[in-house]
């Protein structure tokens, strides 16, 4: 995996995605139009298509043999594709009513891992005997580590970008997706934890 290339990607698609959904609210708002329907559903489904993207980056780590392009053409062949944005749409939905894991910190790393699990378990569940797919303890440190480094981060500064785009666009209201925007960012670590503890079960 190249370390450069996966910031680059992850940081512009990121960036993509985030200021289309801003983009988006603002013009619902502009509009005197329902704004639920793109913060509940449209974004949601977006900001999942930027962290498969994301993922797709870094699940290479597991194998050597293995790219970003096979992990979609495994998504595709599969017929897996619809099967993994519903679960991971569902996924978000379900942590939005658990008061502690619905805050991006924790929701982003459980799908960015979920969905890592899953693309692992459809491409090796005919060809490994035994695996686990839940984190040993060390890994569940690590993750935890990051999480809270990822909140600590992501706090000072979505506060700081958010009212330099507030004052500069002369809008309100940017902090929530900036602060999506740099927790999806902050997943890499995560990501390359739970891929480094998948690779090791690989025979």
């Amino acid at each position: 995996m190249n370390l450069l290339w996966t910031v680059l990607v992850t940081a512009t698609s990121v960036i993509l995605g985030t200021g289309f959904c801003f983009w988006l609210i603002q013009k619902a708002q502009e509009a005197d139009s329902p704004t639920w329907i793109f913060e509940h559903i449209v974004c949601p489904v977006i900001r999942i298509l930027v962290l498969l993207i994301v993922v797709s980056q870094v699940y290479p780590v597991i194998d050597a043999s293995t790219t970003s392009i096979d992990f979609w053409r495994m998504l595709v062949r599969g017929g897996q594709f619809n099967n993994l944005l519903n679960i991971l749409f569902f996924a978000g939905l379900l942590l939005t009513f658990i008061p502690v894991l619905s805050h991006p910190v924790f929701a982003l790393p459980i799908q960015s891992i979920l969905t890592i699990a899953l693309v692992f378990n459809w491409q090796y569940a005919d060809s490994i005997d035994s695996y686990s797919l839940f984190p040993s303890f060390v890994t569940i440190l690590k993750i935890t580590v990051y999480m809270l480094l990822a909140y600590f981060v992501t706090r000072e500064s979505s506060k700081y970008l958010s009212r330099r785009i507030d004052a500069a666009l002369a809008i309100s209201g940017s902090i929530r997706l900036i602060s999506d925007a740099i927790h999806l960012v902050l997943q890499i670590p995560v990501m390359l934890v739970y891929c480094s503890f998948l690779k090791v079960q690989l025979p």
